[in-house]
């Protein structure tokens, strides 16, 4: 059963991975969406450091990047509030591996952006 969010929110191993996977999330869609405008023409998706670019799309395409990271954080951080109560250790793993993949998807998102600008 869910935790207090109000417990579970201040627990500093939760709360601060919380405020950081939100942070990148939004930076993530900002950046996204402020840069890259709908448009006709192709862009690259992925690059590759041995072949380059290997993956060429539509714009709106791109949307999945950021779609991805609030998906993400939603499960694991609704997962982190389940398992809370009974085991406080995977909840603070969950926190913190929710903020380590979305620092990784904001520099994937800043360097993709980048490429195509």
């Amino acid at each position: 059963m869910f935790y207090s969010p109000k417990l579970f929110v201040r627990d500093y191993w939760v709360g601060v991975p919380l405020i950081i996977a939100g942070v990148s999330v939004i930076f993530i869609w900002w950046y996204v969406l402020s840069r890259l405008h709908p448009g006709s023409e192709q862009i690259f998706l992925h690059y590759n450091a041995i072949f380059g670019i290997d993956l060429v799309g539509a714009w709106w395409q791109i949307l999945y990047l950021p779609a991805a990271g609030t998906a993400i954080w939603l499960i694991n951080f609704l997962s982190a509030l389940w398992f809370y109560r009974a085991d406080k250790f995977l909840a603070r793993l969950l926190a913190v591996l929710s903020a380590v993949w979305e620092i990784f998807l904001a520099v994937a998102a800043f360097l993709i952006v980048g490429l195509n600008i």
